[in-house]
């Protein structure tokens, strides 16, 4: 099987829609007249150098204008629906080493927007238009040489940003095309790495998790993912337990209980995706990794068949941990009566972090404060903040796992109220497997799901993959 490439077999998307982003935004703004500004990124350099930062556009700039590139603004008028993108004026000597501007005409075209101006203009032009309201974002730089100064007071950074976050929870299907076509790319990127593991451990060579990462980005990067979502997560042995481990450096152990957890996903067009599996370094999982990897495996698939639009998260977060706490009772690394190791919480020692999120133009996507995804202090959070239930169009990923993770292992065991419900032996019996993450990312449909995720992960089949 080549698991390198397979971009031909999914559509491309010419153009984000500018404008079906708009008219979202504006449904949940109850301001129908002023004017929404906010300004892209800027080119950085890193430290006191010229050395340029890699750019990411600022992901609410990209919903509203779809533009990836820096240093663009954009403006568009309530009352008449118009928008006006900004551009930058790039001098000669600037275009000597960048490049030559795409030409206006071309630039409306892509963004579907109805007018360019050029960055120099833009306070001539608000000055000109005398808006009696400016709603802009309280990430949006206000540099006063483009913004009058005697529109300070009429600014209001609340309202876009609720509006904003509304609509990014659910997706357009133009949208749902790019999110599904990264989970597939990055899902052929993880089985690449089952098979390159499988294929070294047969040849008896050591391999460095630096090594995965970078095949992962370039078969990424093969298949037009030229950026990651986040910073992937290549795992092994002990580390495999360390949920945002990211230095990615070790060699893989050989031993037979080793396992690599990589949690990596592409980027295309600036739209994520969010993927784990946990496979064995040896190509073949041990009894105590096989015994753990299902436990993670069964409380997934048992959320998996239950999601579908009017599903609390809460409800599926609980699912997950009424099963792992079962199965840890069940293997004897907890000793008690179920109900109160829940109220306790004692399975938080192996399991501490939530089921899922929301996946979009960022890996941990935003939602709109009043539904409780956002709060005051980041963009994304987890699902079990959503007091509503899932819609139709929201994509989401599926993660639960258990960790032997030393540091949560000592503060739970140490404390003597907790202690006695741990079974000592049976811990640093299966604490050799380091840890397991199973993560899908989904779409909510009509019905139930629809999985983008396309990666093996019944044992059986990431063991013959590895194995081929």
């Amino acid at each position: 099987m080549d698991t390198s490439t397979t971009r031909a077999f999914f559509p491309s998307m010419e153009r984000i829609n500018t404008r079906d982003h708009y008219l979202k935004i504006k449904k949940y703004m109850s301001a129908k007249s002023g004017v929404i500004y906010h300004r892209g990124g800027m080119t950085l350099t890193r430290d006191d150098t010229d050395v340029e930062l890699d750019f990411r556009q600022e992901s609410n700039f990209l919903y509203l204008s779809g533009v990836e590139a820096a240093g663009f603004h954009i403006v568009v008028v309530l009352e008449n629906d118009t928008i006006y993108l900004i551009r930058p004026d790039r001098p000669k000597v600037e275009q000597l080493w960048k490049g030559i501007p795409e030409p206006d005409a071309a630039l409306m075209k892509k963004y579907n927007v109805d007018h360019i101006l050029l960055d120099t203009e833009v306070k001539d032009f608000l000055k000109e238009l005398k808006p009696q309201i400016i709603f802009t974002l309280d990430s949006t730089n206000m540099d006063y040489n483009y913004i009058p100064v005697e529109y300070e007071n009429r600014i209001d950074r609340t309202q876009l940003k609720n509006a904003i976050h509304e609509a990014r929870l659910t997706k357009f299907p133009w949208e749902v095309t790019l999110l599904r076509y990264a989970a597939h790319i990055s899902s052929y990127a993880h089985m690449s790495l089952m098979s390159y593991c499988g294929e070294k451990y047969r040849q008896k060579q050591v391999i460095n998790e630096a090594e995965l990462e970078a095949k992962f980005r370039w078969v990424c990067g093969k298949n037009g993912l030229s950026r990651q979502c986040y910073i992937p997560i290549i795992a092994s042995g002990s580390r495999a337990a360390v949920l945002h481990y990211t230095d990615n450096d070790k060699s893989i152990p050989s031993h037979q209980h080793a396992l690599v957890l990589v949690d990596a996903g592409g980027e295309y067009r600036c739209y994520g995706s969010d993927v784990t599996r946990t496979f064995p370094a040896s190509t073949k999982f041990s009894d105590e990794a096989i015994t753990i990897y299902n436990i993670v495996l069964k409380a997934q698939k048992a959320v998996l068949s239950r999601l579908k639009p009017g599903v609390f998260w809460k409800d599926m977060h609980d699912l997950v941990v009424r099963i792992l706490c079962h199965e840890l009772v069940e293997l004897g690394l907890l000793i008690g009566n179920e109900t109160e190791l829940l109220q306790l919480g004692v399975y938080r020692a192996f399991y501490f972090h939530g089921t899922g999120h929301s996946v979009g133009l960022d890996c941990h996507d935003v939602g709109g404060k009043e539904i409780s995804i956002l709060d005051s202090t980041r963009k994304g959070s987890s699902l079990l903040l959503l007091q509503r239930p899932l819609d139709e169009n929201m994509v989401i990923t599926v993660e639960p796992g258990l960790y032997f993770n030393d540091v949560s292992i000592d503060l739970w065991t140490k404390d003597p109220a907790y202690k006695p419900y741990f079974n000592m032996d049976k811990v640093n019996q299966y604490r050799v497997v380091g840890g397991v993450r199973i993560e899908d990312t989904v779409l909510v449909t009509r019905d139930g799901i629809e999985n983008f995720t396309v990666v093996p992960k019944e044992v059986h089949d990431i063991e013959a993959l590895m194995q081929q």
